[in-house]
């Protein structure tokens, strides 16, 4: 078993102490979710964000997917015609 303490400050605000943080795989952005139990016990469980990496794909489009550079001249082409158009107003 492995223990650690931390002190809540002033805002009710504690910090995570860093080999608890490490056991868990906390890390910044991560959120905490603490559950309280009948018996007073409290447990607290480390929800991961999502990395941009992982969102691949969640939207669904239409229109497929060539290659990345193809990708990025159309959406440089796009942002500059918006650019020009914003100019013309």
């Amino acid at each position: 078993m492995i223990q650690a303490r931390s002190k809540i400050t002033g805002k009710g605000q504690l910090q995570l102490p860093a080999e608890i943080r490490k056991i868990i795989g906390g890390e910044i952005g991560d959120s905490v979710l603490f559950t309280v139990q009948d018996d007073g016990k409290v447990i607290i469980e480390v929800i991961k964000k999502k990395k941009l990496s992982e969102l691949g794909g969640a939207l669904k489009s239409s229109i497929e997917f060539t290659d990345l550079e193809h990708e990025a001249n159309i959406t440089k082409e796009i942002w500059v015609s918006k650019r020009v158009k914003e100019k013309l107003e």
